[in-house]
């Protein structure tokens, strides 16, 4: 293979979207109106990629403030854009915070705690709170990710087919699975980037300084988004350049050194940018040890591919019942491509195996869908001991912490480009025709549902002038006490703008032995706050525990807040029995002020 034909990697496209040649030099008087309609062309369909995004999302909308996409995780990432503003306003770490877990706090590192996006909607949350924050933020994921992907594809394709490969990416089940609360994931505006980077480092190989550098630019933005998504795009990008290096042996002896380079400068910015979290992540307070999720258990069936799940509008209630059966939450079953969609990609493989972008996507999706296999195989919701590639991977550091399932984010951008490529090559009118409407007929199957809302109630104590009668950073007993199956407490302390400390958290904290975990340590008074709370236990058993009211003055608190609870009767009475006096109702809170100074975090 010669210089020449690898080069072919990265031309672009120069014909219209008529599907006219032109041929417009850099010193053209028709460049400026052929950049300028790009331009147009680009932001139309962005604005197409917004409106079908708000469509997808309208229920969230309409009850902009009190509903939201994913439940408990919904609520953790509304605290943690909430957080990140209010910490850099309050001259605080951003990468630990005090107000979560007291007295021991929380390393936000551990917890997916989306920095950068705090950042970046400091001014909707400042203006209008966390809740529609976290609306605006996940309304705009699949748009923008659909978005970067069509940028990103226009190097190949005409605007169509990019366009196409960018509703593929963006309307991913993978994405829309991601959307139910999982906003580092839902953000996934790096993997086509860094296509496009490695495509300028691997291929082009100009400016190798200045693309090193903003491929470390773009590792530190995802470290600050997903560490994961930074991980596997890691894994997925080593896989790619094997790929080509297989292809072009000739090449990859003269083009070692300019690579080595580039990567170089793209190691020395993103150590430099990430100095800082990331010596809190793994030398500061509330660090962990060993695995944070389990393994086996989010990882692709078999049956994923071809299976359609509640995340499909179209799809035989059949199948959708066999997909309740894949092991994992049913958001992380996300590999579904269909079997349309799957004979056209075998399709394309086939037929255009000598372009150069889908021989190396081809073996790519074949690759990564084994990946997202897991460790071990699972075929009907059933899993085997039979070993897979991922089980080597995961003996290694960081991917041990990663779900195979997510991979599926991968299928799609290399189907996506796959699909591009193809619609790019149907030049004559009735050819295209006939493309698209076989694309068409591959993509109705991962047409989305609309996604389910859920619903939170703030009483009016959290943003009322009532909250400033707490002692500032007052350490409060929030109940429901804040743990993973129940955590509105924590949207209520973001509300409050972190008037008051908590006890409790649903976040990634170290037990006694320093493993993660997803709440605090179980002692007698959380124990018992959920006990009430949940039914299982009444307000009298759950005083008479032995070393309750020890636990309870181990915490010095200075307020308790009841807000609307189930058993609420119940949890009146074990809270009145620890406080020692009745509380009073307060904006739609029962309120208990103790008599304890209260020390800042």
């Amino acid at each position: 293979m010669t210089a020449a034909e690898i080069n072919a990697l990265s031309d672009v496209d120069a014909a219209t979207d008529i599907g006219v040649a032109t041929d417009i030099g850099a010193g053209s008087s028709l460049a400026a109106p052929a950049g300028k309609r790009r331009g147009f062309v680009a932001l139309g369909v962005l604005a197409g990629f917004c409106a079908l995004s708000v469509a997808l999302f309208w229920d969230g909308w309409t009850g902009l403030g009190s509903r939201v996409y994913g439940g408990g995780d919904a609520i953790l990432f509304s605290w943690y854009l909430a957080w990140t503003p209010y910490a850099i306003s309050h001259g605080l770490d951003p990468f630990v915070t005090h107000f979560l877990n007291a007295p021991d706090g929380v390393n936000i590192m551990w917890s997916t705690g989306v920095p950068l996006l705090g950042v970046v909607a400091a001014p909707i949350t400042v203006l209008a709170g966390p809740l529609v924050a976290f609306q605006v933020l996940t309304t705009l994921a699949p748009a923008l990710s659909g978005w970067v992907m069509f940028l990103v594809m226009r190097r190949w394709t005409a605007a169509f087919p990019a366009a196409v490969a960018g509703l593929l990416y963006g309307f991913s089940p993978y994405i829309i699975g991601a959307s139910y609360g999982h906003l580092h994931l839902s953000f996934a505006l790096f993997p086509p980037i860094l296509l496009l980077l490695l495509d300028d480092l691997l291929i082009r190989q100009r400016t190798i300084a200045r693309t090193g550098a903003l491929l470390g630019a773009a590792v530190a933005a995802q470290a600050l988004i997903s560490e994961e998504v930074l991980a596997t795009s890691a894994v997925v990008a080593v896989i790619g350049i094997a790929i080509l290096c297989v292809r072009h042996r000739d090449q990859v002896r003269p083009r070692a050194a300019a690579t080595v380079r580039g990567l170089a400068v793209c190691a020395v910015v993103a150590t430099v940018l990430l100095a800082w979290p990331l010596y809190i992540q793994f030398f500061g307070p509330q660090r962990v040890h060993g695995s944070i999720q389990p393994s086996d258990i989010a990882v692709s069936d078999l049956l994923t591919f071809a299976t359609p799940t509640p995340l499909q509008a179209v799809g035989p209630d059949v199948a959708v019942r066999e997909s309740l059966r894949f092991s994992g939450n049913a958001v992380e079953v996300s590999g579904y491509v269909g079997l349309p969609l799957l004979a056209l990609l075998a399709f394309i493989a086939v037929r255009l195996r000598r372009n150069p972008l889908v021989a190396v996507c081809a073996p790519l999706f074949a690759v990564v869908a084994v990946l997202s296999l897991g460790p071990h195989l699972h075929v009907g919701g059933h899993g085997t001991r039979i070993p897979l590639p991922w089980r080597l991977l995961e003996l290694g550091p960081v991917l041990h912490n990663a779900l195979p399932s997510r991979l599926s984010l991968y299928l799609v951008l290399a189907a996506g480009a796959m699909i591009a490529v193809w619609l790019d090559q149907a030049r004559p009118p009735r050819l295209h025709a006939a493309t698209g409407i076989v694309a068409a007929a591959a993509l109705v199957p991962l047409i989305p549902a609309t996604p389910l809302t859920f619903s939170t109630v703030t009483p009016r104590f959290f943003t009322g002038p009532q909250v400033a009668t707490l002692p500032e950073a007052a350490t409060a007993l929030v109940v429901p006490y804040p743990y993973p199956e129940q955590n509105i407490a924590m949207l209520w302390q973001a509300q409050a703008d972190f008037r008051f400390v908590m006890a409790g958290c649903y976040c990634t904290v170290p037990d006694r032995n320093g493993r993660s975990s997803f709440h605090p340590e179980v002692d007698p008074l959380n124990s018992a706050l959920i006990a009430v709370a949940t039914g299982q236990s009444t307000a009298a058993a759950a005083l008479r525990q032995p070393g309750l009211a020890a636990t309870f003055d181990r915490y010095h608190l200075n307020t308790i807040i009841l807000g609307p609870s189930d058993h609420h009767d119940e949890l009146v009475t074990l809270l009145t029995g620890l406080a020692g006096e009745p509380g009073r109702y307060v904006d739609g809170v029962d309120l208990w002020l103790l008599d304890k100074t209260p020390a800042r975090p």
